[in-house]
């Protein structure tokens, strides 16, 4: 949860990640899909975004496969931690491959906001809302890229 005056829960408490890709419902009953969040102006000039976003937004690519294929737990709950596993062992280290001559990397990231759910006449709930996103990070040219396998 926060406030309009926090920052968003996939920056955590660093300051490193400026934008994100959440993946999330435009509205009621329409497709899930990516949606940039956060702003910074070097990420929007830079080549690394369209390299991402080419992986991200592929309709047949293995980060769509990944998240509609969420494992899910009690009452459907989606667990995004194996999904984030799944993002930083499959297919962050070749993204990153690709983006760290521009001083970027991504890593996979998950998250639960618990919001309010009325259930009309006075009454509702508190239910749990489970999030993943792709988060971009700035990086020095001596940094260590996120490279695993």
């Amino acid at each position: 949860m926060g406030c309009a005056c926090c920052k968003p829960e996939w920056q955590g408490k660093s300051d490193d990640f400026k934008v994100a890709y959440i993946y999330e419902e435009c509205a009621c009953f329409r497709p899930r899909t990516f949606v940039l969040r956060g702003k910074d102006d070097e990420w929007e000039a830079s080549i690394a975004k369209s390299i991402v976003e080419d992986e991200v937004f592929d309709k047949s690519g293995l980060i769509l496969k990944l998240v509609e294929g969420v494992p899910k737990g009690c009452c459907g709950f989606e667990e995004f931690e194996h999904t984030v596993t799944q993002f930083n062992e499959d297919c962050a280290p070749s993204i990153n491959t690709k983006i760290a001559q521009y001083g970027f990397e991504v890593d996979g990231f998950n998250w639960v906001e618990y919001r309010y759910v009325s259930h009309g006449n006075g009454g509702g709930s508190v239910q749990p809302v489970p999030h993943f996103c792709i988060r971009i990070k700035k990086i020095s040219p001596d940094d260590d890229v996120f490279v695993t396998n």
